[in-house]
């Protein structure tokens, strides 16, 4: 999309990060960057200029759970989080935002357009981009030059690593069929 700048802010996401910055602790620009990359992401696939409360909600949440649960297993806690911050972000369809956590990781498509593109986005950020989804690489890399990794790939391996030691008959307990 031309002359369409990367949003490197929403409130909901802002107020979100702030109350668990402790519990994210140094891990905080890792995470908030992937955030805004997804958002961003899915945006774009949308053809959207504007980012809902209900979007920046499910993107500020969606990976929390591994942080304030301290779990890979973090999808539960995560939704859990939605709901407990619906009514300030003045969410407008929570079991949509549930949805768009809950499948971030659906392995199939997804009908409903919104959790799809969440969907989608979620993966360009994990995969760097290797797989677009539509988005052309001038797209991702502006994204990702206004708001870089600061190290997100090490952090998922370091994380899967761990759990898989610790489980490993359930080495990807986030993933759904």
């Amino acid at each position: 999309m031309p002359d369409d700048p990367v949003v490197t802010s929403h409130p909901v996401v802002e107020a979100v990060l702030a109350h668990y910055r402790l519990q994210i602790g140094p891990d905080l620009d890792t995470y908030r960057n992937h955030v805004y990359r997804g958002l961003n992401y899915q945006r774009r696939l949308l053809g959207r200029k504007a980012v809902s409360n209900d979007q920046a909600l499910a993107w500020a949440v969606h990976d929390l759970g591994i942080w304030t649960a301290r779990t890979f297993d973090y999808l539960a806690p995560s939704v859990e989080l939605a709901r407990e911050h619906a009514g300030e972000a003045e969410v407008a369809d929570l079991p949509r935002v549930i949805k768009m956590v809950e499948l971030h990781h659906k392995l199939r498509p997804v009908h409903d357009p919104l959790v799809e593109a969440f969907r989608k986005a979620d993966r360009i950020d994990v995969m760097r981009g290797h797989l677009r989804s539509g988005l052309g690489r001038r797209e991702v890399d502006e994204i990702t030059e206004a708001l870089p990794y600061c190290g997100f790939h090490r952090f998922l391996l370091r994380e899967a690593t761990r759990h898989i030691t610790r489980h490993p008959l359930h080495p990807l307990p986030m993933f759904r069929w």
